[in-house]
Parts: C-alpha cells; structure tokens; sequence
C-alpha cells in the first residue's frame, strides 16, 4: 500500500519492523514538529515521548502527527480510518514521579495525554483511539533531576500504590493498550512482579507490566532487567541505544567510537549506528532512536524500509558484541 504526500510515495511499511524500531522525541526543543515530520516521512509510525515538558514537548508531537495524518487523509480524497489502526501508528508516553500523588492523578494525566496525543484518531464506531504503552517515567524522584522534585512535589504513592492506579488505565479507562515501568532497578521490577501476582486471583484488574523501558548499549547491557523481562514475559524496550547515556554522565560517547564496533561495521558496510540497533533487536529489544539531522533520520528509516537492516548481524558477532559488556 502507498500513500502519496506532496508528490512522494510513503510505504505502509512491516508491522514487525514497525513493533521493533520507533523514535524517540526527547531533548528536540524547538525543532519537535519539524523532526517528527521528518520521521514520519522516513516511515516510522510508532513513538516514544513523556509527559515532563522540561525534556519533552508531547503537544507539539501530537499536533505534528495530526497535520501529517490530516495531510495523508486529503492526499487520499477522503478519511482513511486505517492510517489509524493499531499496526499503522502506536504512541508511548509516561507519567513523571512528581505526579504520582494520587490514583485519580495518575488517571487523569493519562487521559489528558491520550487526548493531547491521539484524539485525531478518534472515531464514533470505535472510540477513543488509546496509546499503545502507558509508563511511570520513574517511581520516585531524585535530587538534581527537576526542581519539582525538591519543591514539595516529590513522589507521595508508593511505588505499588502507583501501580495499581496504572492497572486501571488499562483495565477501566481504556486511556492505553498497556502499562510499563521506566528507571526502575531489578528489585523494584520483582517487587512489583510479586505484587501483581499475590493479587491475581482476587483481584480482576491485576495486571503484570507488559514493557520496561531502561537504558541499553553494547557497553552497559542492563543484562539483569533484560534476563527479569525475559523470564516473565515482558517486553524491553531500550533508550539510549546509542550511547547518550555516557555522553550526558560528563563523559564522551564511547559507543559509536568503539573499535570493535566499528570494524563489524566496517566488515559489512554499515555504520556502526545500524550494527548497535541491529545487535539490539537481535537480543529481543525494541529500540526508540532519535536524531535532528535529517540525514540521520532517513538512516534510521532504513531499518524500516530494508528488510535486511535488522538481523542482519551474523551470530558470532553478536556474541562478540555481547561480551563488550562492562
């Protein structure tokens, strides 16, 4: 299937790939609407943004999504409900700690994010049109992250509190498809696992996370929230896949510098961007890249449009690349 915008042909593209590669909007500033066009336009349909507005800018990523799906239903000649079904667009958001305060809060933001994000994709037949994954951005705050969090609006839910406000984001609002954990460290993740389960048959809005989102890269894997999410079904979605991390910890990047990396790059005419990406989506990741440059954008794109440019890495290079580990 084609749709043509503005004299160009944008493909509807895999749905596996499209579950497997989304794009990240965080840190983009004043250019938010500009690169989520640019990355609509290389093929991405599935997107990562938050709710804290000193990093993020979710309305203008909801305003960018609906003038280009406004744009494709006009180049169609008429409304296409199908640009808006699940496997065509899917958007992730997350809640801040600092609002974590209540059940009702919890609720509220997700569905005023569900309406600033997706209401475009709202129909009379089906509804409100629900964002894909649902996150607690953190379970609590931490000194020097955001001065909200040293104002008196530090968390004030326990982290299980918390979470059985998200179940009914699911289980009665209908705000998102599904929940997710964000910056949590393995023995929160259990704790919550734990949780969930001594509630289950009790309990009929109980609900396991069904994504955790944390960082990942070849240097600092988070190898034992990845082995936790394997064990128990839940999917693991890696930030920062990149290296930024290292970059904003005071240092420079040492991933796309790494010599390894780049002589597997260099074997098979890649660049190490694409070797990082595919070695993640190898290890059952989904990956959430982002960029401002439009060069890197279409880039990226390619691992949507090229079949080949995911899993493309051969076994004995990831095993190497898994060993980089620190």
């Amino acid at each position: 299937i084609r749709f043509r915008k503005k004299h160009r042909y944008i493909m509807a593209l895999d749905p596996s790939l499209l579950a497997k590669v989304g794009f990240g909007t965080a840190a983009l500033g004043s250019n938010t609407f500009e690169v989520v066009t640019m990355a609509l336009d290389a093929g991405f349909r599935t997107f990562d943004t938050a709710e804290a507005d000193w990093w993020y800018d979710q309305r203008t990523v909801g305003s960018a999504l609906q003038a280009f799906f406004d744009d494709l239903n006009k180049s169609c000649g008429a409304p296409d409900v199908s640009l808006c079904a699940e496997e065509n667009l899917k958007v992730d958001t997350k809640i801040p700690p600092w609002e974590l305060v209540s059940e009702e809060n919890i609720r509220s933001h997700a569905r005023d994010s569900r309406e600033e994000l997706l209401s475009f994709c709202d129909t009379d037949v089906d509804g409100p049109y629900p964002l894909d994954v649902y996150y607690i951005h953190a379970p609590q705050c931490w000194k020097g992250w955001h001065s909200r969090c040293q104002t008196g609006h530090e968390t004030k839910l326990s982290i299980r509190e918390s979470w059985v406000a998200m179940e009914k984001v699911v289980a009665l609002d209908g705000s998102a498809r599904r929940i997710g954990l964000s910056n949590v460290r393995p023995d929160e993740l259990l704790d919550i696992i734990d949780f969930v389960k001594s509630r289950k048959t009790a309990d009929t809005t109980a609900r396991m996370p069904d994504v955790l989102q944390a960082y990942a890269d070849p240097l600092s894997s988070n190898s034992r929230l990845r082995e936790i999410c394997a064990l128990h079904g839940i999917e693991f979605v890696s930030y920062s896949t990149l290296g930024t991390q290292h970059r904003m910890r005071g240092g420079g990047n040492p991933v796309l510098t790494h010599e390894v990396l780049g002589e597997i790059a260099t074997r098979y005419e890649r660049s190490i961007a694409e070797v990082v990406l595919s070695w993640a989506v190898q290890n059952d990741m989904r990956v959430i890249p982002r960029s401002g440059r439009k060069d890197h954008i279409q880039e990226l794109g390619r691992l949507l449009r090229d079949g080949t440019a995911v899993g493309f890495l051969g076994e004995e290079d990831v095993a190497t690349i898994n060993k980089l580990d620190r």
